[in-house]
Parts: C-alpha cells; structure tokens; sequence
C-alpha cells in the first residue's frame, strides 16, 4: 500500500492535469540533419541535381528536360502553390512516399539524412509566405513515413 502511494504522488508531482509535463531540457533534440545549415543546403543542392533536376529544373522551376514528357507538370517550387508539404517534414514525406503517380519514392534510394538536406533546399526556394516551420516537438517525435 505504502508502495502505491508513492507512485501515485510522484505521478500527481509529475502530471499537470493535461498529460505528463516534460521541461525544455527533458525534451529530446531533432537530430541534426533535420535542421538547415549551410552544409545541409550544399547536400541538398547535390542531390537535387542528381536526383530531382531533370524533372524540376536545375533551380526548381519545373522545367527539366523530362517535364514535357510527363503527364502531370512538375512542381515549379519558386511559383506553385504546394498540396503536399509547407514544411520540411512536409517535404521529407512527399520525397520519402512519392506523390501522384508520377513522383517516385525515394525511399531506399536516399537515406533519411539526404532526404532532408533535399527538404531544406525545396523549401529555401518556396515563398516564405507559402512555408511553415516544423515545431521542435514535431521535430522531437518525427519518424520517416
């Protein structure tokens, strides 16, 4: 008995009345490919050109030199309005899953460190009022779809 009422008063210390309570230092950090850096970028513009380019363009206009040839228009990332992916998160699932039938996954093609470093560059390019930031607690609890 004396047992359980020690576990009850450490969950009453612990609870809030909303869910267990986690300070800022208790919260586990993204890791930190998730975040942008200048190195990050310089990957991510690598791997575009090799990966992304001939369907987006060399700048991520959507003007490579296979989107005539594509039944749905590539993603001119400067202009078009995104349905899937306003953040960088956002971004890593499109890339990791593909989308419309037409954008592969490149799930198992790239790993997930690259796969952000081509989200921070995609989302670089988007207009600021069209991007959303990740939240660290998103970014704390993120795992690869």
């Amino acid at each position: 008995m004396r047992r359980l009422m020690l576990l009850a008063s450490a969950w009453l210390v612990a609870c809030d009345g909303s869910g267990w309570t986690r300070t800022e230092k208790d919260r586990p950090a993204p890791r930190a490919y998730m975040v942008s850096s200048p190195e990050t970028l310089l990957r991510g513009a690598e791997i575009f050109r090799e990966r992304c380019s001939p369907c987006h363009g060399d700048t991520g206009h959507g003007d490579g030199i296979l989107a005539e040839l594509l039944p749905i228009r590539p993603r001119d990332y400067h202009a078009d309005a995104f349905e899937w992916g306003r953040t960088p998160a956002g971004i890593v699932e499109t890339v990791a899953l593909g989308r419309s039938g037409v954008m592969p996954s490149f799930r198992g093609a790239l790993d997930e460190p690259d796969m952000w470093a081509v989200a921070h560059r995609v989302w670089a390019w988007m207009p600021p009022s069209r991007r959303a930031q990740d939240t660290p607690e998103a970014l704390a609890h993120w795992r690869l779809p």
